[in-house]
Parts: C-alpha cells; sequence; structure tokens
C-alpha cells in the first residue's frame, strides 16, 4: 500500500492541530485576563492542563482500555493487560521526558531565532519564584514516582496515587492564590471569534477555550492512532511508539504554544506552560499508572527517568545559582534526548 495518503492524512492532521493549538492560546490569555492571573500562573495551570490533556488520553486508553479488553477476554487477559501497560507506562513517561528535554531544547531555539530575527532580546524574562516553584513540585513528585518503582505493595502504590492527586491539587491551589499582576502583563490580541471587541464576552472567551480544546483532544487522539498505522505500515517497534512517537504527537500543543509565546516575548506563558506541564504529568497520568499497573520500569524506563531529572536539573541549577537562564541552557535538553534517541535506535537496529 502506498505511503502517501497516510502520510498526508498525518500532515493535514498536524496541520490541524496547530490550529487548534492558535484558538486555545488565543483564548486563554483572554481567561487568564478576566480571571486577573498572571502569565506565570495561565501559563503553568490553564494552558498546561490543558494541552496536557492529548499526551494524557494515551495512557487512559491504553490502560483503561486494556483493562475492559482483558476482562472480556480472559483467555488473552494478560498478553492484553502487558501490551496496554507497555504503551501507558511509555506514554506516561515519555511526556515529561520529552517537556523537560526536546521542548526545553526547542523553546531555547524559539529564543535564537526570534533574536535573529529582531523580534525580541536573546534575555528570558521569567517570574524566577515561579519557575524555581514548578521545578521544585515536578522533582518532588518525580522522586515518587521512580521511588514507585521499587515498592512491591499495590495497596501503597494505590496509595502514592492519592497521594500524587493531593498533591497536584496543591500545586494548583498554591500556583494560582500566590499570583497576581496587573492585567496590561498580557498585551492580548483580539478574540479570534471576536476580532472587533476590546472586551468580548466571557461566555464566548469560554466558547473559544472549550472549541480549541476539543479540537486539541480530538486532532491529536487521530493523529497518535494515525502515527500507530504509519508505523505498523513501516515495522516500527512499539518500543519506539510508546516512548518516542506517541509522546511527540501529544505533546505538539505545549511545543506549538511555547514557540508562539516566546516569539511575542511572553517568557512565562511559554515556560509556565512547560513546567506547569511537567507537574501535571508527573502527578495525573503517573497516579493512574500506579492505579493500573504493577509500575515495574525495565532500563528504558529508568533511563527516560534519570535523563529527565537531569535535564530539569541543569535548568534548575541555573536559575538558582546564576539566577538567570539563558537560552543556551535550554539547548541542554536537546543533548540528552539525543542520548535516549540514539540509544534507542541503535537497539532497534541490532535486533
Amino acid at each position: 500500500m502506498s505511503l502517501v495518503v497516510p502520510i498526508l492524512i498525518t500532515l493535514i492532521l498536524l496541520v490541524g492541530i496547530v490550529w487548534a493549538c492558535s484558538i486555545f492560546t488565543n483564548a486563554i490569555e483572554w481567561l487568564g485576563h478576566r480571571l486577573q492571573l498572571s502569565q506565570g500562573a495561565v501559563g503553568s495551570v490553564l494552558a498546561a492542563v490543558g494541552t496536557a490533556l492529548p499526551e494524557t488520553l494515551v495512557p487512559v486508553v491504553a490502560l483503561v482500555g486494556g483493562h475492559f479488553a482483558a476482562a472480556l477476554n480472559p483467555a488473552m487477559g494478560v498478553a492484553i493487560r502487558q501490551q496496554a501497560a507497555d504503551i501507558g507506562v511509555g506514554a506516561i513517561l515519555g511526556a515529561p521526558f520529552l517537556l523537560s528535554t526536546l521542548a526545553m531544547c526547542l523553546a531555547g531555539v524559539a529564543v535564537f531565532y526570534g533574536a535573529w530575527r529582531g523580534k525580541r532580546s536573546w534575555k528570558l524574562h521569567l517570574d524566577e519564584g515561579l519557575f524555581k516553584r514548578d521545578l521544585s513540585y515536578f522533582f518532588l513528585a518525580y522522586v515518587l514516582v521512580f521511588a514507585a518503582t521499587m515498592i512491591q505493595s499495590q495497596v501503597v502504590k494505590w496509595t502514592l496515587a492519592v497521594l500524587l492527586l493531593c498533591f497536584y491539587g496543591l500545586y494548583v491551589y498554591r500556583t494560582l492564590k500566590m499570583e497576581h499582576v496587573p492585567d496590561a502583563e498580557f498585551d492580548l490580541e483580539p478574540l479570534t471569534l471576536a476580532p472587533r471587541s476590546k472586551e468580548p464576552p466571557t461566555w464566548l472567551i469560554g466558547l473559544q477555550t472549550l472549541m480549541g480544546l476539543l479540537g486539541i483532544l480530538i486532532l491529536a487522539h487521530l493523529f497518535v492512532e494515525q502515527i500507530k498505522h504509519l508505523s505498523a505500515m513501516l515495522q516500527f517497534s512499539s518500543l519506539v511508539l510508546s516512548l518516542i512517537i506517541a509522546p511527540i504527537a501529544t505533546e505538539l500543543p505545549e511545543k506549538y504554544n511555547s514557540i508562539v509565546w516566546i516569539l511575542k516575548k511572553k517568557d512565562n506563558l511559554a515556560l509556565g506552560n512547560i513546567t506547569g506541564a511537567m507537574v501535571f504529568q508527573s502527578c495525573i497520568p503517573t497516579a493512574i499508572g500506579l492505579s493500573f499497573t504493577p509500575w515495574v520500569l525495565d532500563f528504558h524506563g529508568q533511563l527516560s527517568v534519570l535523563l529527565c531529572f537531569a535535564s530539569a536539573g541543569v535548568i534548575f541549577l541555573s536559575v538558582m545559582y546564576r539566577r538567570d537562564l539563558s537560552p543556551g541552557v535550554l539547548l541542554v535538553g536537546g543533548v540528552f534526548y539525543l542520548i535516549f534517541l540514539v540509544h534507542n535506535v541503535m537497539e532497534i537496529v541490532h535486533r
């Protein structure tokens, strides 16, 4: 079968995701303006949760769907659950890994590109407190994630899952409660659904937010299914799909949103979108993984966790001790991503 049609469909879906992201980012800025939140709070909570939903769908569909499929087919139950666990755990670990490495790297590239084109300065303008708080919450949650792999008791893992949900609730509460800045920080563009209105009604802002979010969810899901189809046609292994391809596809909203915001000099929105999604991904999908899988990581899973820690750690230390974050430091995330990618490609080649 020709690859032309599947590739064309994939590209159309990609364009659709980018369009839905542009609708969503425009609406979410207006929503933050109406709620009198800062760029950091909007990026870390509202935008991060909204754009993190597509990649969250992958493990949810895989694990919950696999659980019911195994119940309907007891003879193949063990194999079905194992396949679902492989895809689900890979997607859960792949999301924060890509955010801390590739997404940060692309943010750095966007700064260099914007400065080169004269659209912004080379310096990143960040709320250091919010940025360090996001990464601190991420590190605490991800330590629990890694520690859970060494625990055999499923009851303890279920308890940790509940703790992660509560931990994320605390993070959201503190972020929204502590962030208050003037509305002028947003420098808003007209709402897409009301281009001539200087103060569009709240219901219209909500409608556009919902339209963008549904567009991202539906198109990202279709995009992942199309990637699965292509990987089967090209005979890619499930390892590539679960740890690399699916997370890249579903992380497109965060990457695109952050690049757009960086080019508009809205650095708190851009990086808050990434770090807020990292906190979300280390808590909510992981709680699902702890509930529906044995949560035992092989070498590939452990490597992704360690590289994720390393990449986020370099960025955190730069902000902590230099009280600054240069775009060059963000590019380091690309190095950690390449290490993981080369390792997996080499293993596939040698199989």
